[in-house]
């Protein structure tokens, strides 16, 4: 198991295990591009909880996860599962982070908040550069597929020592007017 590329396994006291796997094809089924974005930000609001809930039951290998997260008696309530709280929401965000953001090499990144998160735009690219299926693809999470692409393009991440056009355009006119 990959650990370091997203996948998660939970054992229980009993011995009965769960694997969770933050790929593309599992986090495009959490919904439309701009709700799986909401959810992951759900994660760390109110319903935080009911988001990391419905993450771990859709990330799951098993198809049945209640016994670790808890499940709705009609007539009891909600019954917990094995997971304490605070870990449900945590594991849902390490997944979530794996499959939509990435985490290669400790990097930091920077930048704007996204809106949505289209899943079968990397699902492509994958197939693409990297020569891959389509269900090769899917199964990538997003750390996966950032680590692979590193790998082929190396130089990708290089720093060029040119202006922007907007750097550009801005010296132009210092020098026009200056």
């Amino acid at each position: 198991m990959l650990t370091e590329h997203g996948l998660s396994r939970v054992v229980m006291p009993d011995g009965r295990e769960f694997t969770f796997r933050p790929t593309f094809r599992r986090i495009a089924e959490l919904g439309r591009p701009r709700e799986v974005v909401q959810i992951f930000r759900g994660l760390f609001g109110q319903q935080a909880l009911l988001n990391a809930r419905y993450v771990l039951a859709v990330m799951c290998d098993q198809d049945d996860v209640s016994p670790l997260i808890g499940w709705l008696d009609l007539e009891q309530g909600w019954q917990p599962g094995a997971m304490p709280v605070q870990e449900q929401v945590c594991l849902a965000a390490h997944l979530m982070r794996h499959g939509m953001v990435g985490m290669t090499r400790g990097e930091s990144r920077g930048g704007k908040a996204a809106e949505e998160f289209q899943a079968a735009e990397y699902v492509a690219a994958a197939r693409v550069h990297l020569g891959m299926s389509a269900q090769e693809a899917e199964a990538l999470s997003m750390t996966e597929f950032q680590a692979l692409f590193e790998m082929k393009f190396p130089d990708a991440k290089k720093k060029r020592d040119v202006p922007t056009r907007e750097e550009y355009r801005a010296a132009m006119a210092a020098i026009r007017t200056g």
